[in-house]
């Protein structure tokens, strides 16, 4: 895409984390994740108007970005990678928003924001009214934030719809970019059938099979759902055939000619290093769909 705009407008640019004059130019986002800034002195009102209807504006992110917003924006879109000297969570999430209110100031969304957390997160804007919320965690146990809590606060100090779409935890610096725009893809189909106002990843993927999966969208749910257990094969059987047994532990058991006892721990160890409750109907329905993706992909 970046190549077709220069083409028409050849002193258009890609940002990057050296860009001092933001404010001599009109930012755009393409379908690519691409951010790309036009000379304000060299492009016309009609053409303007026109760029808007096929790109989304970009818009400068308010208040002014922190040294640590600074470096996530780089390594969401590439021009940077978190190297050896810099400190990196043990695990981070996504969490995705949008107003409804957009006459709301970013700025003053943003201090509200930050004061419902323990501690300050990194928050980058794609435009006035939508962003991301990146859930740093430097320690091993998780620090739980009530996110349903905290979406009734904001929606009822600032007498706005609030949508949230919360990503599951990575834990690799080289899951950066596909957390990303995985999430982005999620966070857009969430926001087409609006479930409720707090979606999980759990909840959103189910909404992907409404409109059918590509095989790269099937791998992708498969690799998040099923990765701390995925070269597990002998656990993921175990998961399986308790779920084909109707959740029923005593089946289950004597279909895979194992103790009762032995069948639960299983169990129990898959919920706990996945977070996904197998006994509950929702979970236990994509936990099953995305073994047998694996299968298939096999």
């Amino acid at each position: 895409m970046f190549e077709q705009i220069h083409a028409i407008f050849p002193q258009a640019v890609l940002l990057s984390q050296s860009n001092d004059d933001w404010d001599r130019y009109h930012w755009f986002k393409t379908t690519e994740q691409e951010i790309i800034g036009i000379p304000k002195s060299t492009i016309t009102k009609k053409e303007h108007e026109l760029l808007n209807t096929f790109l989304t504006p970009f818009v400068e992110q308010h208040p002014t970005l922190t040294t640590r917003e600074k470096l996530w924006q780089g390594w969401i879109l590439g021009s940077e990678f978190p190297d050896e000297n810099t400190l990196f969570p043990s695990s981070f999430r996504f969490v995705y928003f949008s107003l409804t209110n957009q006459e709301i100031e970013p700025d003053v969304f943003h201090e509200a924001i930050q004061g419902l957390f323990p501690h300050q997160m990194p928050i980058i804007w794609n435009n006035q009214h939508e962003g991301i919320i990146i859930e740093e965690q430097f320690q091993k146990e998780k620090e739980y934030i009530e996110y349903e809590q905290m979406i009734d606060v904001l929606m009822s100090d600032f007498y706005t719809k609030l949508n949230l779409y919360i990503t599951p935890y990575y834990h690799s610096k080289n899951d950066i970019r596909h957390a990303y725009s995985w999430g982005e893809t999620l966070f857009e189909k969430m926001l087409r059938y609006h479930p409720k106002p707090v979606v999980t990843y759990q909840d959103a993927i189910t909404y992907m099979y409404l409109d059918g999966l590509s095989q790269e969208q099937a791998a992708n749910i498969t690799y998040t759902l099923l990765q701390p257990v995925i070269e597990d094969s002998d656990l993921l059987h175990t998961i399986q055939v308790f779920l084909e047994s109707n959740s029923n532990t005593t089946l289950a058991a004597k279909n895979l000619y194992m103790h009762r006892n032995s069948l639960q721990y299983r169990v129990d160890k898959f919920i706990e290093k996945t977070g996904i409750d197998v006994k509950q109907f929702q979970g236990a329905l994509i936990t099953y769909l995305a073994i047998l993706n694996l299968q298939h992909k096999d």
